[in-house]
């Protein structure tokens, strides 16, 4: 990169010297003899870098760097002198200078201090580039941003800000928690969230606010910045107005999946809107449903979605544990509360505090446990095992069964106080069959998940296997059929899942379907053929047959419904006939 050059001096030879070595390295320069000569040249043309004697016939450096300061900022302004007075070079820097030069004046020190002010020249137009970028960047977004500094204090706001949450200038330097309490409120914990995990890392959260009586869905992301050497220098936090596409995805009721839970259909869309009804309230919420229809996604579903996301969510599968140890689990224990206890514990409840606890099986826990549940749930307050000093908690309860409650109740099984505690609202996930029209979106779902997991490339199922998925009854759910397709992704050698890869037991239950040939990818569509509409079967078609024959040729053209030969030259012409030898050695 050029620079251009402004030398005064009236030291003929100098001038010279400087001219001479800094034009063979590309740069322009300009000399001028005196202090009134410099100041008529900087009065027309502007110059990176000069270099200029202490003292001048008519004047001093001093007063070119005076008007440098004043009227060139991005100019750097370097002193020669033949003595040098170590007062007056400090003085200098002090002024402003770039750096001084004692005379004679070697060529290499002229390269080298003229390549450091094109690295600054350099620097400084990046810099600037960059800055500007992200002013119309800053300016253009429609996302809110608000910079803050130490103690949450406003640094800086763009305009979005000013339309979404009314924030004007006067904002600027106040703390966040005055100019927008009910803001601040909210996102306090996403704030400390992303200050303490730090190293760039981003907290999202989902918050509604009230507008004029009007609720909108807005997303706020918090981060930390840094300066070059990784020190935290404030907090940015961006706030997205996503009302609209709530508003839309409720009206078209089109969402397909939403926090872990995947489906389309009119039951999971109603399970949907439900949850993020009860997500920003703390009542206890029961969660009912068969085994494998996904009770504990719905219960992190409610706690991700609302205020306690940043706080712990613990789950507890109570059928799982007798009821001595339940209680151990659930309320801790003191040292020395019965044998083997040689240390103090803290219970799930503790560990759950300013979060969620999800308490699944709920209707399998012992009439005495049920007791001490129940004060939990109206008190906030329990003690460890073989302790009696009260521990208060905050605490969302959700529970979950597979069993009938108000059976149990009637059996005396289970207490009634409670359980009408504990169905505040109910939750009900559909079983599997009840809404079979998300079997493509699942099989997609858990053919992503497996592949991550496996280290597998598997593209989708044939038409075959989804019309099995779809005839069956799936009496566990979602749960069944997530092993089913695991066992047919670690055993199918192909891309495409085939009948003879699920599983026996399954096999031996539903009935290989007939038709079609036509395998289909993740989500249940169908592949594009490799040959043309009337050509016969693609490669994958073809394969898919030859594996569930076992690679008998014979059994596989009566399928495709073609000649022997003709799959045999097939084969040749798409190379699968090195597989076959592969399959059979």
């Amino acid at each position: 990169m050029s620079a251009t050059v402004l030398v005064v001096d009236d030291d003929d030879v100098l001038q010279k010297q400087i001219s001479s070595v800094l034009s063979r390295s590309g740069y322009t320069t300009t000399v001028a003899i005196s202090l009134q000569s410099a100041m008529a040249v900087l009065q027309t043309q502007s110059f990176d870098l000069i270099f200029t004697a202490l003292s001048l016939p008519d004047g001093s450096g001093l007063q070119i760097l005076a008007e440098i300061q004043k009227n060139h900022g991005c100019t750097k302004v370097i002193f020669v002198t033949s003595l040098p007075d170590m007062e007056t070079v400090r003085m200098t820097l002090r002024e402003g200078a770039f750096d001084y030069l004692v005379k004679p004046v070697l060529p290499a020190e002229l390269t080298l201090v003229a390549a450091r002010v094109t690295e600054h020249k350099r620097l400084r137009e990046e810099q600037e580039w960059l800055h500007h970028r992200l002013e119309a960047v800053f300016r253009g977004v429609d996302d809110a941003i608000l910079v803050l500094g130490e103690g949450w204090r406003i640094v800086q706001i763009n305009a979005a800000a000013t339309r979404l949450l009314g924030l004007g200038p006067a904002a600027i330097n106040q703390p966040l928690q005055t100019e927008t309490a009910w803001l601040f409120s909210t996102v306090e914990p996403l704030l400390r969230r992303a200050q303490a995990e730090g190293g760039g890392e981003r907290a999202v959260r989902m918050i509604t606010m009230t507008d004029g009586g009007v609720e909108r869905i807005l997303n706020c992301t918090a981060s930390l910045f840094h300066d070059a050497t990784h020190n935290a220098l404030g907090t940015i936090l961006v706030i997205r107005d996503e009302s609209r596409l709530a508003i839309l995805e409720r009206e078209t009721k089109t969402r397909q999946g939403w926090y872990g839970l995947v489906g389309s259909s009119q039951p999971m869309q109603e399970i949907y809107e439900l949850i993020e009804r009860l997500a920003d309230v703390d009542t206890t919420v029961l969660i009912t449903g068969e085994t494998g229809t996904g009770k504990e996604l719905a219960a992190r579903a409610l706690h991700d979605a609302g205020p306690r996301s940043h706080r712990p969510f613990v789950a507890v599968n109570c059928a799982a544990l007798p009821a001595g140890l339940l209680e151990s689990e659930l309320f801790g224990h003191v040292r020395g509360a019965f044998t083997n206890a040689i240390r103090d514990k803290q219970g799930r409840f503790k560990l759950a505090d300013g979060g969620t606890i999800f308490l699944d099986e709920i209707g399998d826990i012992s009439l005495e446990t049920q007791v001490r549940l129940l004060r939990v749930l109206q008190e906030q307050v329990f003690e460890a095992v073989g302790d009696n000093r009260p521990i208060k908690v905050d605490v969302r309860v959700v529970t979950a069964t597979h069993r009938r409650l108000p059976e149990l109740v009637r059996d005396g099984l289970f207490r009634e106080d409670l359980y009408y505690r504990l169905k505040v609202v109910e939750i009900h996930m559909p079983p599997l069959r009840e809404h079979k029209m998300d079997l493509p979106m699942l099989v997609e779902h858990f053919l992503t998940k497996f592949n991550a997991r496996l280290k597998r490339s598997v593209k989708g199922v044939s038409d075959e296997v989804m019309r099995a998925l779809v005839e069956y009854n799936w009496p566990g759910n979602v749960r069944e059929l997530g092993h089913v397709l695991e066992h047919a992704m670690v055993m199918a050698p192909q891309s495409i899942l085939v009948w003879s890869n699920l599983p026996p037991d399954f096999r031996q239950i539903v009935v290989m379907p007939k038709k079609s040939p036509m395998p289909v990818s993740r989500g249940g569509r169908p592949l594009k053929s490799g040959h043309p509409a009337g050509k016969g079967p693609d490669r994958e078609t073809i394969l898919q047959f030859l594996v569930e024959s076992h690679w008998q040729l014979q059994v596989a053209a009566s399928r495709l419904e073609i000649s022997r030969s003709t799959l045999w030259r097939r084969m040749k012409t798409m190379g699968l006939h090195h597989l076959m030898e592969t399959e059979k050695n």
